[in-house]
């Protein structure tokens, strides 16, 4: 298991920046569960004088107990026993007369035992903005921080200095948790690993994927075996709900009145459930582009969650059984297709994206989406004030001529879209294109794509960024 610091340079200049800047600074960090807070919190903290705290689901008296205790170790005596935050925070500003770090993790438990804590740490920040002190509030309950911290109605609005949403990393981030893997192999380590660090950093490149898909997920008792399911136990009230949902869509059902029938609940509420899995990054609504806003499909973007959806939830009886190496069998025979549909979605998120910022393929950027209609379907477009991009992805191996071909049909079905502009481009992604020695060959209105060549340029340019 790898530990590393992938990433985050970006947010660590954010949380310096505030740390050099003047005054009391109030920061905040959240995101999902295992996404790297607190690594990235603990990197920022290693050169500073700091306290770090992380809450648990206690009682007010035994948080607060602890704190002070903490407090009177890194002073080196015996402080008497705080009982809010503005003492927390009024000691603090006394004690240290040069710039100091307080890290209060899992933020959520601490107003949980005591709700009063937000209007507490307003009057401390309205009466004191000139202190020495930083203030990081962090934590994993992504609907708590944006609606009780960051909304308009929390006693804290206005009062934040800086906050930072952490994600799931890119692909060519996540890839360096296993950078001996070829393009096609972290391909398929992303596919089931998915791209939350905690995640990915079980997969040992010294083996093969399908031997860590059996160590680290298919075998119960591993970390990843019935992480989806704790996940989802831990972060919703009801989970079995947002279980059938994502089951759902895993099972091809992408309409959201469909995906309502199957989790039982109202056409009306299915939108609540879609946005909450949408702000932790495991869904994703797609429109239509060009056609009414309530054309939609649902798809899940978290590998991870995908595949835990596909080949464990499926296969429990016979996995604990024992049956791990037939289930591995199940895996290895339909993993190409499933693979298919992995990487036709991190083409239009991310890689067509990242190809045309480094000027690989001659196009803008703009919105994104898919386009369908009785039964016609493009994988992606990218249209523009001026220009249009339609791509197919095909994850076969294809000759030019065959790629060409591709491309001309998708040029006729683009057409009937109503999508084009004054620019129209025709791309076809495929996973090997025989005959073109570069990652990408435009040919007039025809883009050419071999994805496994631009895989490998574009991880060459990002390891050199």
């Amino acid at each position: 298991m790898r530990y590393q610091f992938i990433d985050r340079e970006r947010e660590l200049n954010i949380l310096e920046k505030e740390y050099r800047s003047k005054g009391t600074r109030l920061i905040i960090v959240y995101g999902r569960r295992r996404i790297g807070k607190t690594f990235l919190l603990n990197k920022f903290a290693s050169n500073k004088k700091h306290l770090f705290y992380i809450a648990i689901e206690s009682s007010k008296n035994i948080i607060y107990r602890d704190i002070s205790n903490k407090i009177s170790t890194l002073l080196g005596k015996p402080i008497g026993l705080l009982e809010d935050i503005e003492q927390v925070l009024e000691l603090l500003t006394r004690e240290f007369k040069d710039r100091f770090l307080i890290v209060l993790d899992e933020f959520q438990y601490i107003v949980e035992a005591d709700p009063e804590t937000p209007s507490r740490l307003q009057r401390f920040i309205d009466l004191n903005p000139n202190t020495n002190l930083v203030i990081v509030l962090s934590g994993s309950a992504v609907s708590f921080f944006e609606k009780q911290l960051l909304g308009y109605k929390s006693p804290l609005f206005g009062r934040r200095t800086a906050s930072i949403q952490l994600k799931p990393l890119r692909f060519l981030d996540t890839w360096r948790f296993y950078e001996k893997y070829s393009a096609l192999e972290a391909l398929k380590a992303y596919a089931a690993f998915g791209p939350t660090p905690a995640y990915a950093r079980y997969v040992n490149d010294d083996l093969d994927v399908f031997s860590n898909i059996l160590d680290n997920i298919l075998r119960p008792g591993s970390y990843l075996y019935d992480e989806a399911l704790n996940f989802m136990r831990q972060e919703f009230r009801e989970p079995s709900t947002y279980v059938a949902i994502i089951n759902g869509v895993v099972d091809g059902y992408t309409r959201p009145v469909e995906l309502a029938n199957i989790a039982r609940i109202t056409s009306k509420t299915i939108t609540k459930y879609i946005e909450v899995l949408e702000k932790l990054f495991i869904i994703e609504r797609v429109y239509s582009l060009g056609r009414k806003r309530g054309n939609v499909q649902i798809e899940v973007i978290d590998p991870y969650f995908y595949f835990w959806f596909k080949y464990v939830k499926p296969y429990m009886n016979q996995l604990e059984s024992g049956d791990e190496e037939r289930v591995l069998e199940i895996v290895e025979k339909t993993y190409n297709e499933y693979l298919a549909h992995i990487v036709e979605t991190l083409v239009r998120r991310e890689l067509l994206l990242d190809a045309i910022s480094l000027n690989l393929i001659k196009a803008e950027t703009g919105k994104v989406g898919k386009w369908w209609y009785k039964g016609e379907e493009i994988d992606v477009v990218i249209t523009s004030k001026n220009m249009c991009l339609f791509a197919e992805v095909k994850w076969s191996d294809m000759s030019k001529q065959e790629a060409l071909r591709e491309a001309r049909i998708l040029e006729a079905k683009a057409s009937r879209t109503g999508l084009q502009k004054s620019v129209n481009k025709y791309a076809v992604v495929a996973r090997r294109i025989e005959d073109i020695k570069k990652p990408v060959e435009e040919k007039q209105q025809y883009v050419l794509v071999d994805l496994l060549k631009l895989l490998e340029t574009l991880k060459h340019k990002h390891t050199m960024s």
